[in-house]
């Protein structure tokens, strides 16, 4: 921690300060940290790029605060710079549990005040028309509405597969509809004939989706407001913007009061019964092998063509596998794997494992996409 604390120190003016000069803060509030900003939110339409060389050397993680935990405590939490005044008691909490010096900040009507456990990015919605259809977002959801709103599209790579590969009157379905940008999308392609099954759990997201496809005039989206797994249960649903995750539901009472539950369901359970389905497209933050095993029999009779986000950094944690291992299912039932790439050209791998890994490593972003064509 000692490397780590020296390393901090020369990379943040401010942060040298704080660790030389315990008993006073060296900065106004005003003032900006010189620093890198990492955003914990994840671009649904990442640049493409070598991995940069100025990352932090991390040393061994510790469970006791630095002084750039509490420091950041107050910036990332409390929304400010801690003042000359309280600096000397606040920074004595040097050495203690981490755990419990981050949950005095959490716990504070300082934070609780700032509302941002509550914030729903519900706000400012607009609606965005496109050729064939339109779609609500707002423009304070950072994950998909930004873009959709902003940019006046959305992860055109993805578009430009489905453009080719879903025809008038296919039956298709999205897992992890987000605020159905994507829904919307294909129910222009399969038109009236076809059928869209939207699956999302967020009921935010959800209001969204329905809203749009009804001024679209879509009759033939089904929404479906649950989460896909392996099987039937509740799950407890974590939001960052629009994007969110899905997790068992704690075990103690009181942290289940705390959660939002949603209900999950084996797709193979609730699919209509008399389609044949093409194609199914999942983003599924991390989930999407639990929702494909739900969907096994429906894989396994109607052979689909599979549009997957590939992040091996989430899948380990929601899915509990990993990467390859995800790869290894698809080409265990049958399925060659291409990489997408940025202007939408299905790069061929077949089932050669430690390719598409490569590929990821190069992308230098958390996640890929990917698609998987029956043999």
């Amino acid at each position: 921690m000692l490397a780590l604390t020296k390393a901090m120190a020369r990379r943040l003016p401010i942060v040298r300060g704080l660790l030389n000069h315990r008993d006073a803060v060296l900065v106004e509030p005003h003032q900006r940290v010189a620093a890198h900003s990492h955003s914990p939110v994840r671009s649904s339409t990442p640049e493409r790029k070598t991995p940069p060389n100025d990352r932090p050397q991390l040393g061994e993680y510790s469970k006791t605060a630095t002084h750039e935990d509490i420091y950041y405590c107050f910036r990332l939490l409390l929304g400010r710079n801690p003042n000359p005044e309280e600096w000397p008691g606040h920074s004595s909490r040097v050495g203690e549990d981490l755990e419990n010096v981050v949950s005095s900040y959490v716990t504070s009507q300082e934070f609780a005040a700032r509302g941002l456990l509550k914030k729903t990015y519900q706000e400012n919605i607009e609606l965005a028309h496109f050729p064939n259809f339109s779609v609500f977002a707002s423009i304070d959801d950072l994950a998909v509405g930004n873009h959709v709103l902003i940019g006046r599209s959305y992860d055109p790579r993805i578009a430009a597969v489905l453009s080719r590969r879903v025809t008038p009157g296919m039956a298709v379905v999205d897992i992890g509809a987000n605020i159905g940008y994507f829904t919307m999308l294909l129910a222009s392609f399969v038109g009236p004939p076809g059928l869209v099954v939207a699956v999302e759990p967020n009921p935010e997201n959800v209001k969204l989706l329905e809203a749009s496809r009804r001024v679209s005039g879509f009759d033939q989206v089904l929404v479906i407001q649950a989460a896909a797994g392996r099987h039937t249960t509740l799950l407890a649903l974590n939001v960052s913007y629009s994007n969110g995750t899905t997790s068992e539901l704690p075990s103690e009472s009181n942290a289940i009061f705390a959660s939002r539950p949603v209900p999950c369901f084996a797709l193979d359970s609730i699919l209509p019964k008399d389609r044949t389905f093409d194609l199914i497209k999942i983003d599924a933050e991390g989930a999407e092998l639990n929702a494909l095993v739900g969907l096994l029999r429906t894989i396994e009779r109607d052979r689909p063509v599979i549009v997957s986000e590939f992040s091996p950094g989430m899948l380990p944690g929601i899915s509990q596998c990993s990467g390859p291992e995800y790869l290894r299912f698809l080409i265990a039932k049958g399925y060659r794997i291409a990489v997408i790439e940025e202007d939408g050209f299905e790069n061929g791998f077949e089932d050669d494992v430690d390719g598409v890994m490569e590929a990821y490593l190069h992308s230098g972003v958390d996640h890929i996409d990917i698609i998987a064509t029956p043999t």
